[in-house]
């Protein structure tokens, strides 16, 4: 597949989860922002599997580390990527 070589070079192992995140995140026509918590969701939606927040925040997280995702940060509201 061809978001295991993104995973790794991440340091993470491609497992489903994460597979299902990357599908989520760059199987789009069109850019979009969003929480963690709306990108869960859009995952259960999609997906229609199981997958913890803990999961989505850290996959993020080290995408956003490797200059795959970009932070907005706002003063009172919750970080978009």
């Amino acid at each position: 597949m061809k978001y295991i070589d993104k995973l790794r070079n991440s340091g993470l192992r491609p497992t489903r989860q994460r597979l299902q995140i990357c599908k989520v995140l760059f199987d789009t026509e069109k850019t979009f922002h969003f929480t963690i918590n709306e990108l869960e969701q859009k995952i259960k939606d999609k997906i229609d599997n199981k997958i913890s927040l803990a999961t989505v925040y850290n996959t993020v997280h080290a995408f956003e580390k490797k200059g795959y995702l970009k932070t907005n940060t706002y003063k009172f509201k919750p970080d978009l990527f």
